[in-house]
């Protein structure tokens, strides 16, 4: 259960972190203009805290499956479905700021 917990917190914080330029790009189309604003005044804020934030809990929730030889296999696979997204959360967030 916990790998779980670990991976949905990881995706909540990777969002946030990208919310500076994915958080507009999503939320716009649903009619919330006003909390992607919001959303990505804050990220972009705190984009390094968030950053930092979102590696470590990822790196928690490899210790929850590798370091604890978790055999169930659907939590590696969303483990894995995690740090793809995580990852592409990333990389779109330092291209939008001009990093890569």
């Amino acid at each position: 259960m916990k790998e779980k917990v670990s991976q949905v917190a990881t995706l909540f914080s990777g969002f946030v972190m990208a919310g500076c330029c994915l958080g507009p790009f999503i939320l716009i189309p649903f009619g919330l203009t006003g909390f992607a604003g919001g959303l990505a005044i804050y990220a972009t804020k705190y984009q390094t805290m968030l950053i930092t934030v979102t590696l470590v809990l990822l790196a928690y929730s490899f210790y929850l499956i590798y370091g604890r030889k978790c055999k169930k296999r659907s939590s590696i696979i969303g483990l894995w479905i995690t740090t793809v997204l995580v990852l592409g959360m990333l990389v779109y967030t330092l291209m939008a700021e001009g990093y890569l």
